[in-house]
């Protein structure tokens, strides 16, 4: 059922930085990272200097534009079922504290998880956050930081003073779905950063967010984005994928086989500043933990998988989170 997904090849990063000024971070700590590190990757790698990516000659062979600026042809998009922006191909994990305000000599951490193709440019990654913690600086004030450390999945660090070496964890989509257990059990998860995703329907008008998980239907919500992403992303930066157009009828969901047990869940509504549109913006996203009953066995090890994709829209700087939790 998910040999679509064998290609994708998966490498999970903790960076600690630590603050060299003041940094006044926000209730949501994904979005300081969003805030700065698309400008700090193309700075660490635009050779051109160019406003523009699309007239730039070097395109083809930038770091900058294959991670954040990749469109993809109509063919495909139709294929995957996704719009001619292609998804980026990383995750960064905000810092998981209350903790706001940090001082210089403390230190704070966070994920990068890289996709296939994008784990060869590690090096740009590391690099940009260099830049961002010495040049931009994150957070209301914009306080700047050094890195201090890059760990692997595995607890290996890689970097050190300037020094970045190789050696480090990766893991294959394969092997994770392949080693999760399949028996059917209680499956339970908790969201850990605001997980935005549309409903299938919303009274009143077409599909809107949803707010919280309440029928036995969102389990096949939650399954059919988390297998469609990971499809895509398998499909764009896997290695050497078969190409195949994306269908959630390979999931072969029974109506009725997964019920809802329990939803603790709420929405929570959070300000951050764009800096592109130099404006304040309310966004929102769903929190707490849900639990399903029946037959969940064939679907866990895709949850598994999901663990390091995330879910639902932003994902890529941090919300969508989740942790499946132990239940006997």
């Amino acid at each position: 059922m998910y040999t679509p997904l064998h290609p994708l090849r998966i490498a999970r990063f903790q960076f600690t930085i630590e603050p060299t000024e003041e940094i006044q971070l926000p209730d949501y700590k994904g979005a300081a990272l969003r805030g700065g590190f698309g400008f700090a990757f193309k700075k660490a790698t635009c050779l051109s200097r160019d406003r523009q990516c699309g007239p730039c000659m070097l395109k083809t062979a930038c770091a900058y534009f294959t991670v954040f600026e990749t469109k993809v042809p109509k063919e495909t998009a139709e294929r995957l079922s996704i719009g001619a922006d292609a998804p980026h191909p990383f995750v960064l994990d905000p810092p998981m504290t209350e903790r706001q305000h940090f001082h210089p000599g403390s230190s704070i951490s966070y994920g990068l998880t890289l996709f296939g193709s994008a784990i060869d440019k590690l090096p740009f990654f590391v690099y940009a956050f260099m830049i961002l913690g010495e040049d931009l600086g994150i957070g209301r004030g914009r306080g700047r930081f050094k890195l201090l450390t890059v760990v692997d999945d595995n607890g290996k660090n890689i970097y050190d003073e300037g020094n970045l070496s190789g050696g480090f964890a990766v893991h294959s989509a394969k092997d994770i779905l392949e080693e999760a257990a399949t028996l059917d059990r209680r499956l339970s998860m908790k969201f850990q950063t605001p997980v935005r995703m549309k409903s299938a329907w919303k009274p009143g008008g077409g599909p809107g967010l949803l707010t919280s998980i309440t029928s036995d239907d969102e389990f096949y919500l939650l399954l059919k984005l988390l297998y469609h992403r990971a499809f895509v992303l398998a499909q764009l930066y896997g290695d050497n994928p078969v190409q195949q157009t994306y269908s959630s009828r390979n999931l072969a969901f029974e109506s009725g086989a997964v019920t809802l047990q329990e939803s603790r869940t709420h929405w929570l509504d959070w300000t951050r500043y764009s800096t592109r549109q130099k404006q304040e913006m309310q966004l929102g996203g769903m929190l707490g933990t849900v639990s399903f009953n029946g037959k969940t066995g064939q679907y866990l090890p895709l949850f598994k998988l999901g663990q390091y994709l995330h879910i639902g829209k932003g994902s890529t700087f941090g919300l969508g989170k989740y942790q499946l939790l132990e239940t006997a």
